[in-house]
């Protein structure tokens, strides 16, 4: 028996996805897979942006997401236990995020929407911060993620190391960047000038990573961009067999060679025949006219369907995102699709939006905060988790059944399975600052004599 029980371990592998021969003769050999986003990551990037820019279907993909994942903004909530305080920060965050864009372009919440945006098509966000020359309030500047010097790669005298533009200490932290002061297609970019570096703390760098040691991002677009280009040929030439189909009308057999009886122009030897709407004619003797029968498209627009299905989950969107055609999809798979993209936008927003680029921000903010004197240098060094403290509420989801929702909402608050808070934070709205407007909207009321409405049972 113990012969039996130790075959099993020392018999002949059977693991068919680390096997050899035939059927493994034209697949790629394995490489390090750090080392494959790291070589890639240029070339995959700029074919992106080329996808984007020039193919409707990429341009809606990044609309789509964007929209799913920014929307209108991820909002910051003070979670500070003083509810002055919790006003005062939330207050004056609004202000600063109105004049956020270095380049006076946006506001903070446009900001989050170029970086994922950048985050999607080139794999990575990256941007530059800074200070108000007048408020000392915080800045941010959009750069283009290939000013990041990917040339740069050695290792350093202490143990650290440059990868790709990004340095480490010997822990593996990041404590600085090497950017090149233009952008990629600037008129200054061509001129040949050395990367500078850049402390950590003064750059924000966003990207989804998907190894372990990955420094740098890659887009979202990697794993379609190849069959996503044999579609586009595939629609080009359905849409040329179309156009063949519809001018090629018929050809006309002339025994004699005269073409007499028929209009038309004339060009060299040969006579195009024009015809007309709801046109019979007889045709003279030794003289036929055959109408063409063009070859029907087959299973090309299945084909293409399926392309299409393949490419959004690709992607990381649904068919009907990626394509704008509902006519597939019913209530049922619409709720399905809906909850599954749903998780995987939250897992987006909380992981690499909010930790890599709005937590940082919050932070200068409370510096800044803390530097002109809105909050006292002693009470912030007592306790300054509390004014660190924040919570990110992101765009309320449009809900598809509005009267369901609202009533699974009061049953579980009816039978504590949740909390107020709770339900109006996942409606995208601060409960403080609605409360307050409610109170607002019943104060003036009363003071105008406005009857409250009475509501059925």
């Amino acid at each position: 028996m113990l012969q039996k029980f130790m075959k099993l371990f020392t018999g002949k592998r059977s693991l068919e996805a680390a096997g050899g021969g035939r059927r493994w003769a034209n697949v790629a050999a394995p490489r390090d897979a750090r080392s494959t986003v790291h070589g890639g990551a240029a070339t995959v990037a700029a074919r992106a942006q080329h996808y984007v820019l020039n193919n409707p279907h990429g341009t809606r993909a990044v609309n789509a997401l964007a929209g799913a994942v920014i929307g209108t903004g991820i909002t910051p909530r003070p979670q500070h236990e003083s509810e002055t305080i919790r006003t005062r920060l939330a207050r004056d965050f609004s202000v600063v995020a109105d004049t956020m864009d270095g380049d006076g372009l946006t506001d903070f919440y446009g900001l989050q929407d170029f970086g994922f945006r950048d985050l999607m098509v080139h794999g990575e966000g990256l941007f530059a911060k800074s200070t108000d020359g007048r408020t000392g309030a915080p800045r941010i500047r959009r750069l283009h993620p290939e000013q990041l010097d990917r040339s740069k790669t050695q290792h350093l005298p202490d143990g650290g190391a440059v990868v790709q533009g990004v340095e480490i200490d010997p822990q593996g932290r990041r404590r600085g960047y090497w950017i090149f002061p233009y952008a990629p297609g600037d008129g200054l970019g061509t001129m040949s000038l050395a990367s500078q570096r850049f402390p950590a703390s003064t750059i924000i760098h966003v990207f989804r990573p998907l190894v372990p040691g990955q420094m740098r991002g890659l887009s979202w677009f990697a794993p379609v961009l190849l069959p996503a280009s044999g579609l586009d040929k595939l629609m080009d030439a359905m849409l040329v067999r179309a156009q063949v189909a519809a001018m090629f009308v018929g050809s006309i057999t002339d025994v004699d060679g005269t073409g007499a009886g028929y209009n038309g122009t004339q060009t060299g030897q040969e006579l195009d025949v024009n015809v007309e709407p709801g046109a019979v004619r007889v045709e003279q003797p030794g003289k036929k006219l055959e109408w063409s029968e063009p070859p029907t498209a087959g299973d090309a627009p299945k084909l293409l369907t399926e392309g299409l299905r393949m490419l959004a989950t690709g992607i990381g969107c649904t068919y009907e995102q990626l394509t704008g055609d509902y006519s597939q999809v019913n209530y049922s798979s619409a709720r399905a699709a809906l909850l599954e993209f749903r998780r995987f936008v939250e897992m987006i927003q909380h992981h690499v939006m909010v930790h890599q680029f709005c937590r940082p921000i919050w932070q200068s903010f409370i510096a800044h905060e803390v530097l002109r004197g809105a909050i006292g240098a002693t009470a912030y060094q007592a306790d300054r988790y509390s004014f660190e403290a924040v919570k990110w509420l992101p765009p309320a989801w449009p809900s598809i059944d509005p009267s369901k929702d609202a009533d699974a909402a009061e049953t579980n608050l009816r039978n504590n399975l949740t909390s107020r808070s709770a339900i109006v934070a996942e409606n995208g709205y601060d409960i403080e600052a609605l409360d307050k407007e409610i109170a607002g909207d019943l104060a003036r009321a009363k003071r105008l004599g406005i009857q409250p409405q009475e509501t059925s049972v």
